[in-house]
């Protein structure tokens, strides 16, 4: 179990750890920085189970793909780094805003306009889109799934 302060080492970089964001099936996601460079990261931490490693395999190969194929103009996350700390699998994201289902309920569930609707939609489109090109079918696409990279605008990853 993480906590504030912790640190993670990978063969390139260390990690400092700031505070948990979210707790999944798989794993936990942490918010932290590169030491030295107050670079924002998530940090995803998976569980050392057998289907854990694999998907954390699969998720690291698609990823790698994806970055090949400029991920922002498609709105797809930034993987920066992978590597095992503890017997766990350590993948590093970039850190965006907050997922649209925590948009949404700070809405306090309300309906969005379609104003705000269509950009969600089109972004959320264009990236099925280009998974689809690749073969790639994403197989948990949820509101908790999806970024915000900017509220304002409604800008998505």
């Amino acid at each position: 179990e993480l906590e504030q302060h912790n640190i993670l080492w990978s063969k390139t970089n260390v990690y400092i750890v700031q505070e948990l964001l979210g707790i999944g099936t798989f794993g936990n996601v942490v918010k932290g920085f590169i030491e030295g460079t107050n670079q924002k990261l998530a940090i995803k931490i998976l569980k050392n189970t057998p289907y854990a490693v694999k998907d954390a395999e699969e998720e690291v190969e698609i990823l790698s793909q994806l970055s090949k194929e400029q991920p922002d103009e498609f709105n797809v996350v930034k993987q920066y780094e992978y590597f095992q700390h503890n017997n766990n699998n350590c993948i590093m994201f970039e850190m965006l805003d907050i997922s649209l289902y925590d948009f949404i309920k700070k809405r306090m569930f309300s309906p969005l306009p379609v104003k705000h609707i269509r950009p969600i939609v089109e972004q959320v489109g264009s990236a099925l889109a280009k998974l689809k090109s690749l073969g790639i079918i994403h197989t948990d696409l949820k509101p908790e799934n999806i970024m915000m990279v900017d509220t304002a605008r409604h800008s998505l990853k």
